[in-house]
């Protein structure tokens, strides 16, 4: 025995209501994972900026502390030799 027509369609029209609901769970749960990695993605790149920032500061005092070292070493050199004639 078929079942009848507004029965069918009844019928689809609670599978398209679950379907539906389910597209939208999904949706939505898709778009709060995707702000949850991208706050993640950001959250690693600037801690991955923040470390070459002070690596490269840190890099720059280092070479700045042996320029200074060089340049006395050198007037302590030019110091001892003797004046020009």
């Amino acid at each position: 025995m078929q079942p009848r027509p507004e029965s069918r369609i009844k019928s689809l029209e609670a599978r398209t209501t679950d379907i539906e609901a389910s597209l939208q769970e999904l949706s939505s749960d898709q778009a709060e994972s995707n702000k949850a990695l991208f706050a993640h993605v950001q959250a690693g790149f600037q801690e991955a900026h923040a470390y070459i920032k002070q690596e490269i500061e840190t890099r720059l005092d280092r070479i700045e502390t042996a320029l200074v070292e060089h340049r006395d070493l050198l007037r302590q050199i030019l110091d001892r030799l003797p004046p020009k004639q």
